[in-house]
């Protein structure tokens, strides 16, 4: 079966008074979990921060530091997209999360925030897999830098084999300095991509083989 094949299996059908009860209950643990949130994020802007390498990347044209990424901005987003040195393409789901990116970055630029890509592989491996995506965001190679390493975006087992972490990475640019002020990685990333949302609100959620669901929902392998 493909997602694009209608589901046989369908919610009961209800009256309207007995829907809108039910809409209701849903509506208000909705809202509970937009004040949880509230809560969260007011956290979230007061947690310390801590200075950061002026790192040295490489672009498509040379060297990038990090502060160059800021663009002349003093916030800036960056997404660790998980490319291996040794791979010849990106990450299925990190890409999948580039190509969730707003349509009009302008929207961030217009807040202050400016957004870079930051992958492990090689700068030539990045380009060409950005000409095959199609994409025009800053994407620098952190190759020659222990940039993944130092803050854990590569990791490395007891038995020393490396694996990559995907996530973002929030920058304050202060007196020229990059602070990092926030990060977050696997579900964490989940709250920049408006298609899982979308996904979300619909009758079949994600359709994934995590997901709580009725019997006869259609779910899929998470990462197939």
């Amino acid at each position: 079966m493909d997602k694009l094949d209608q589901p046989a299996a369908t919610p009961q059908v209800a009256d309207r008074s007995t829907f809108d009860a039910a809409l209701a209950g849903q509506v208000a643990r909705e809202k509970e979990v937009t004040r949880h949130d509230d809560r969260v994020s007011a956290a979230r802007r007061r947690l310390p921060m801590v200075e950061v390498v002026d790192y040295t990347f490489t672009g498509p044209d040379g060297p990038v530091r990090l502060t160059d990424l800021f663009d002349g901005r003093y916030l800036l987003m960056v997404q660790n997209v998980m490319f291996d040195p040794s791979w010849v393409a990106g990450c299925p789901s990190c890409t999948w999360a580039v190509d969730n990116l707003p349509a009009n970055m302008d929207r961030l630029a217009d807040e202050g925030i400016a957004f870079a890509m930051i992958s492990q592989a090689p700068i030539d491996k990045l380009e060409a897999w950005r000409e095959q995506r199609g994409w025009d965001h800053t994407w620098v190679s952190s190759h020659d830098t222990s940039y993944h390493h130092d803050w854990g975006w590569t990791q490395t087992d007891d038995e020393g084999n490396e694996g990559q972490q995907p996530g973002y990475s929030y920058y304050l640019l202060k007196d020229g300095t990059p602070h990092l002020t926030y990060m977050t990685t696997a579900r964490g990333t989940e709250a920049i991509l408006p298609v899982a949302h979308i996904m979300d609100r619909t009758v079949y959620g994600r359709q994934q083989d995590w997901e709580d669901s009725p019997e006869g929902w259609p779910q899929y392998p998470t990462y197939g």
